[in-house]
């Protein structure tokens, strides 16, 4: 079955209209990736959900199954994770989509997570990774047995971000390789990527902006996402689509 890129409105036909709710940019439009298979089966199509601006209870999982994602990586709390992430992993498990919470630092209760048999991404974001490493390895002690994995900032791109002393301790690193903030174009992002798998074999998974930039919240049309995927295929695990609409990081 061919791969669908979802750019837009996954909201529950019979729900309330909340798209005045949202953030713009917030399209309604499921774009076909017809032209592009997977490497393999394994390949991962994710997609980030900030439940505070998308509630679950708002979300089609099976639009989302059809259109081809495989993992969502849903943002939490030490204070919320529980009933989100429930609610969350019942509606994925019932479509065959994987569940991930995204967490940030000083998130304390993974080992609960992992008992859920749900996943952890860390994201990172910052100068000083060599200051995180001890809280990076407790995490992956604490969720053996599901997948973990970290965000950071794009290594090259954006400093030193020690992928050498992450790598060992998660299942794959996650660049947020957001070519507008960064002003680089495909060729830099193919080029990065293939650099990432030589040193890091199978334990990239790119993190794809869904808008042109922080300064410019255009939402990219269909050909120039596929671009960026298609330079990205055959060097990665995968890849996670950061949405706009679906932050209030921005």
């Amino acid at each position: 079955m061919g791969i669908l890129v979802v750019l837009g409105d996954i909201t529950t036909s019979n729900s309330t209209n909340i798209s005045e709710e949202l953030p713009a940019p917030y399209t309604s439009t499921i774009t076909p990736w017809n032209s592009i298979q997977p490497v393999g089966t394994s390949f991962i199509m994710g997609y980030y959900i900030n439940p505070t601006v998308t509630p679950i209870s708002k979300i089609n999982f099976t639009t989302l199954k059809d259109a081809g994602i495989t993992d969502i990586y849903v943002l939490v709390r030490n204070d919320n994770y529980y009933p989100i992430l429930s609610e969350a992993k019942l509606e994925a498990d019932a479509v065959g989509i994987k569940t991930n919470a995204w967490v940030f630092p000083g998130f304390k209760h993974a080992p609960m997570i992992a008992r859920m048999e749900i996943g952890v991404q860390l994201d990172v974001e910052t100068y000083n990774m060599t200051e995180y490493i001890p809280e990076i390895k407790a995490m992956r002690e604490a969720t053996q047995g599901v997948s973990f994995s970290v965000c950071a900032k794009p290594e090259k791109w954006d400093g030193n971000q020690y992928y050498d002393l992450i790598y060992p301790h998660c299942d794959y690193i996650v660049p947020m390789l957001y070519i507008g903030d960064y002003d680089m174009g495909i060729t830099h992002l193919k080029s990065v990527t293939r650099f990432y798998n030589y040193i890091y074999p199978r334990k990239i998974v790119a993190g794809l902006e869904t808008y042109e930039s922080d300064q410019n919240l255009t939402p990219k049309d269909e050909k120039s996402l596929l671009k960026e995927i298609r330079a990205v295929q055959h060097h990665t695990r995968g890849v996670i689509l950061f949405r706009y609409g679906l932050s209030k990081f921005h």
